[in-house]
């Protein structure tokens, strides 16, 4: 009874003396300006934003980066708040609303009928760092297709990608790194909306 109250008393102040440190949560933020949009062919018809499609890594709260070709590792500190998947389908529907291209703009569990599809498959959306982890840059690479609903004919498909170069090694400069990136993408797809619906 004696050892077996000594071992209590010693494992809670064990327990009590482990501090674990707290995972940091970051979240993808873009600030992309509606551009000037002209009378055009889509202010009456309805567009439907599906999920966006992904490698299942995408679809996770873990941040992970590539080390040289082919190493794949996990920030043990660092997650999303919300997955790439999930936050990059958002600001999709974010921009298209804020450009007024389309009479609505409808999220994928919407029951509503509408007159296109757009279909979004992330690619890349990673930081990579070089085999002696001195310098690192992100990619981030996004088709988009427009399908009419109706006859679920592709209207128009385009490809982006954008790389930039990390400010610090770490998962701070990934994540601003790809903010950057996608604000980049965003910005040359609403142009590209914008043509579609000329």
């Amino acid at each position: 009874m004696k050892y077996i109250l000594i071992l209590s008393i010693v494992l809670l102040f064990s327990g009590c003396s482990i501090v674990k440190e707290p995972l940091t949560e970051y979240q993808i933020n873009v600030k992309v300006a509606p551009t000037d949009i002209n009378v055009n062919r889509c202010n009456d018809k309805s567009i439907k934003v599906l999920q966006s499609f992904s490698s299942v890594k995408l679809k996770t709260l873990n941040m992970n980066y590539i080390q040289g070709e082919n190493k794949v590792y996990t920030y043990s500190k660092s997650m999303w708040s919300d997955s790439p998947n999930s936050a990059v389908t958002s600001e999709v529907v974010k921009l298209l609303k804020d450009s007024n291209l389309f009479k609505n703009v409808q999220i994928s569990r919407s029951r509503a009928k509408s007159d296109f599809i757009l279909e979004t498959n992330i690619e890349n959306f990673i930081q990579y760092f070089s085999n002696e982890l001195n310098s690192s840059y992100v990619v981030v690479a996004i088709t988009f297709t427009i399908i009419d609903a109706k006859t679920n004919l592709v209207i128009s498909s385009k490809s982006f990608k954008a790389r930039k170069d990390s400010k610090t090694l770490d998962a701070d400069g990934g994540v601003e790194a790809l903010n950057r990136a996608l604000n980049n993408i965003l910005i040359q797809s609403s142009y590209w909306f914008k043509e579609v619906c000329r």
